[in-house]
């Protein structure tokens, strides 16, 4: 499977070829044949390729013209909707001197008792207490256990 890459073109050869690394590199990494370079490629170019990995090195398969460079710098023009601007005003209420961690909070066990408000009957239901659970009954009782931890009938 092919990857693209982009290369460099670093010399040409007498026999054709052309050297080149990948944009960036210091090293020439590879040969390629000048029948794959677009016409007037010229050494430095960086031109975008599809190259083939293996064990055997690296294998440039086709080799794509390069983004020609820009005359003017790449702008983005903002249209807006063509509405009046109405900024939004904000003002923030004025901070205090003292911080957070300063304020004197107090023992929680120093609060002065209050009565507690009566719960609501619909969140737990009716509480009862153990006089009104029904008896279980007198217990069964209790036989020697063996050895196994089963009781004797």
């Amino acid at each position: 499977m092919s990857r693209r890459i982009d290369l460099e073109l670093t010399s040409a050869r007498p026999d054709g070829t052309w050297t080149w690394r990948a944009a960036g590199a210091r090293e020439p990494k590879g040969v390629l044949p000048g029948t794959l370079l677009p016409n007037g490629a010229q050494v430095g170019d960086v031109l975008k390729a599809d190259a083939e990995f293996d064990l055997d090195g690296i294998t440039v398969l086709q080799v794509f013209a390069g983004k020609g460079s820009r005359k003017d710098a790449e702008r983005l023009e903002v249209m807006g909707s063509g509405r009046t601007f109405e900024p939004v005003m904000q003002t923030l209420a004025p901070r205090s001197d003292r911080r957070r961690d300063d304020r004197d909070r107090g023992d929680r066990g120093d609060r002065p008792d209050r009565p507690r408000r009566p719960r609501p009957e619909g969140d737990r239901g009716p509480t009862r207490s153990a006089d009104d659970r029904p008896s279980r009954g007198p217990r069964p009782p209790r036989g020697e256990g063996t050895a196994d931890g089963e009781r004797a009938r």
